[in-house]
């Protein structure tokens, strides 16, 4: 590795690999995909079993999807250096990279992921729409920008989602803007550890 990490990005690898999950609220700029990635990257390459060793990353846009690609090339090629690092793929409606949530890391906007959880996925027929709703178990899952999820649909439907799975299938909710007592209520109710982190913790 040729970068330090922040204290926040260290517990949050340390809390995965307990099995926890997290909803993190962090500012812009202070390295979220990275700490969201961390421990993935990090179990992947010493072998471990105390982290899934599947990933689904899902945000609420398909530009964030492209953008996140370039992030974990970065992540991995340059900062980590793993020799032999997950198979990616990206599932949105440009790109139908990984229909069936087959491989190690998917970048995917949140419809492909909640319309396959619903037996419904976009990205396969009917005859197939019982598929895919069992890669989400046991696999490590990652909610960016989570405050631009539809308050009406896509956001309760994930944490039903997350509610299913608790205990199952650790995850990160993650976000720049949200107010401290929602932020802390979603983790009560879904079963994680909140952290709010502010510009005065990063310094």
């Amino acid at each position: 590795m040729t970068m330090e990490l922040y204290g926040y990005q260290k517990k949050i690898a340390r809390l995965i690999r307990q099995g926890e999950s997290i909803i993190l609220q962090a500012p812009t700029g202070a390295g979220k995909t990275m700490a969201a990635l961390w421990p993935f990257l990090l179990g992947w390459a010493a072998g471990s079993s105390k982290v899934p060793r599947k990933c689904v990353y899902a945000v609420p846009m398909r530009v964030l999807a492209n953008q996140f690609e370039a992030d974990y090339n970065r992540i991995v090629y340059e900062d980590l250096l793993i020799a032999k690092p997950p198979i990616i793929a990206k599932q949105t409606g440009e790109y139908k990279q990984d229909p069936e949530f087959l491989k190690d890391l998917t970048f995917a906007t949140i419809d492909q992921v909640l319309s396959s959880w619903l037996i419904h996925p976009y990205s396969l027929s009917a005859r197939k729409g019982n598929l895919n709703a069992g890669a989400f178990v046991g696999s490590y899952l990652i909610f960016d920008e989570f405050h631009l999820f539809d308050p009406d649909s896509t956001l309760p439907t994930t944490l039903h989602m997350l509610k299913m799975l608790k205990g199952i299938s650790p995850f990160l909710l993650m976000t720049a803007t949200f107010s401290g007592d929602m932020l802390h209520d979603l983790a009560r109710e879904s079963g994680a550890t909140s952290l709010l982190l502010r510009d005065d913790d990063l310094q």
